[in-house]
């Protein structure tokens, strides 16, 4: 047998299969490279995957967040409208039971609850709870408060007013928690959930709201927020009726009173007028028989005799000045209307200083009465402007020494006569300036003497006068120095008042006026 020959060698096709084994292992190490690359894209779009579920998983967080506040948006909205519907509606309220209706109408739809009722102090009750109003089915706990006595804090009731705190039971395991020794709660027949709120005035409770609930629930604070406001609403209502109610009761009262002063005023003023009169005519009886007894129509009179007549004489006038200042009080009482006619300013002046000029002379006191340039005429009532002047005139020389100096002036400012009466007497007081205008006020008596002493009317009645004519009538002094009243009266329009009725001749400036009594 003869041994296989060796195929021959063949270079060519050796290196054919070392190139492709070459190549193979560089494919081999690219497709290596390649799976490491895969992986790594791998792992990263793993990652992205996870990041995406993360965010659509904040996304649906968001969302519920979202969806959560609107409602709560919607809730809070809502709630609002109702509060300003309560707000509405107890504007019109005038009873506190219209205003308790108002308040249960609208707070129990907005908080969903099945029974409400309000309770205040009862002031006729001794202090105890009584119902205002209520709707929906009371449980024991909320009617409560008929078993409530003053000092006995044993229920949310006696709580809420005593402490005014608001008071919310989520539960009856609450309730059961914070009164364990309540005796009106049975679980079988009790509402599920509660709220007490105080009915504050000015910080002090006067009653409570109460809202009871179906079931256990958690009170958000949106829920607390409105039931407090609407217990702040029915406070404030329940105040301004009650304020209201005093108002009209105060008015009523007020009215009543007035009528009756008004009756008895009245009555007053026909009594000052009645007596006035009455004791003139025996006072004027007085004064004749002892003016014919001086001049001895009934025979000589003595020294003595007359002496003792000269002080009748004076003890009359002095009661007839004093009845005469009452009169003209009952007079300006009595509402007497004012004849308001155009007045020539220069005829009054020169009427005051005919009138004064004997008792300036007759107590050597100077007198100078300046007549206005240019002539104006005022506004008012003759006969009482005359009445004002003259008593302002006669009191300056009656409190100014001898030797002195009374000055009387009349100017024009601002639509307003200012007649002046300057005096260099003996002054008054800073204190007693305004005392001066009271009734029944005389400052200084010592310096006059009894005869000459009135009751303190003048003063008083002239400044009404003056404010009556829509004039005023003010003091300026320094004391030891002089003093000086300022009458206001306003200009007559150029149209002029209405004719002059009540003083016939002062169409021109040399009228003769009639002199009033002071």
């Amino acid at each position: 047998m003869t041994a296989p020959e060796n195929p021959p060698f063949d270079r060519r096709r050796t290196l054919a299969v070392a190139e492709d084994a070459q190549r193979i292992t560089h494919l081999a190490q690219e497709l290596q490279l390649n799976a490491v690359e895969l992986e790594g894209q791998s792992q990263k779009l793993r990652g992205t995957i996870a990041a995406l579920e993360a965010a659509n998983e904040e996304l649906d967080r968001q969302t519920s967040e979202i969806a959560a506040a609107q409602a709560t948006a919607d809730a809070a909205t809502a709630r609002l409208a109702r509060l300003q519907s309560i707000t509405a509606a107890l504007s019109n309220t005038v009873t506190p039971a219209a205003v308790a209706d108002s308040v249960l109408r609208e707070a129990m739809v907005a908080l969903e609850c099945e029974a409400a009722a309000v309770v205040v102090v009862g002031a006729e009750q001794g202090g105890a709870l009584v119902l205002l109003g209520e709707s929906g089915w009371l449980d024991p706990l909320m009617r409560s408060f008929t078993n409530v006595q003053a000092g006995q804090a044993h229920g949310p009731y006696d709580e809420v007013v005593d402490k005014g705190d608001s008071i919310y039971l989520e539960s009856l395991e609450r309730l059961h928690a914070r009164y364990p020794a309540f005796p009106y709660v049975e679980d079988a027949r009790s509402r599920g959930s509660w709220i007490f709120l105080p009915l504050a005035i000015e910080e002090r409770a006067v009653g409570a709201l109460a809202f009871g609930f179906a079931g256990a629930r958690a009170f958000s604070l949106v829920d607390r927020h409105f039931a407090d406001t609407v217990a702040r609403y029915c406070a404030q209502a329940l105040d301004r009726v009650r304020l209201r109610v005093a108002a009209a009761a105060a008015l009523a009262e007020a009215r009543d009173a007035r009528m009756m002063a008004e009756h008895a005023n009245s009555a007053k003023t026909l009594f000052l007028r009645g007596m006035s009169h009455e004791l003139r005519t025996p006072l004027n009886a007085i004064s004749g028989y002892a003016a014919l007894l001086e001049d001895g129509i009934r025979g000589a009179v003595n020294a003595a005799q007359a002496t003792d007549l000269g002080r009748i004489k004076r003890a009359a006038a002095y009661l007839l000045r004093l009845i005469n200042d009452i009169l003209t009080v009952a007079r300006l009482e009595g509402a007497r209307p004012l004849h308001l006619i155009s007045v020539p300013v220069n005829a009054v002046l020169a009427e005051v200083e005919v009138l004064c000029a004997i008792q300036a002379s007759s107590k050597r006191v100077i007198l100078s009465v300046t007549p206005s340039k240019p002539s104006v005429l005022v506004t008012a009532d003759t006969e009482r402007l005359q009445q004002i002047l003259l008593n302002l005139v006669t009191n300056a020389i009656k409190f100014t020494m001898p030797g002195g100096h009374v000055a009387v002036t009349c100017a024009v400012d601002a639509g307003l006569a200012r007649f002046e009466v300057r005096d260099t007497g003996v002054g008054v007081r800073l204190d007693d300036i305004d005392r001066v205008f009271e009734p029944f006020v005389q400052i200084d008596r010592h310096l006059t003497t009894p005869a000459q002493q009135g009751v303190g009317l003048g003063l008083s009645i002239s400044r009404e006068l003056a404010r009556g004519m829509h004039g005023d009538l003010t003091l300026q002094s320094t004391e030891g120095a002089g003093s000086t009243f300022t009458l206001t009266v306003p200009i007559a329009p150029a149209n002029g008042c209405a004719p002059a009725v009540a003083a016939p001749g002062l169409a021109d400036e040399g009228a003769v006026l009639r002199p009033i009594p002071v």
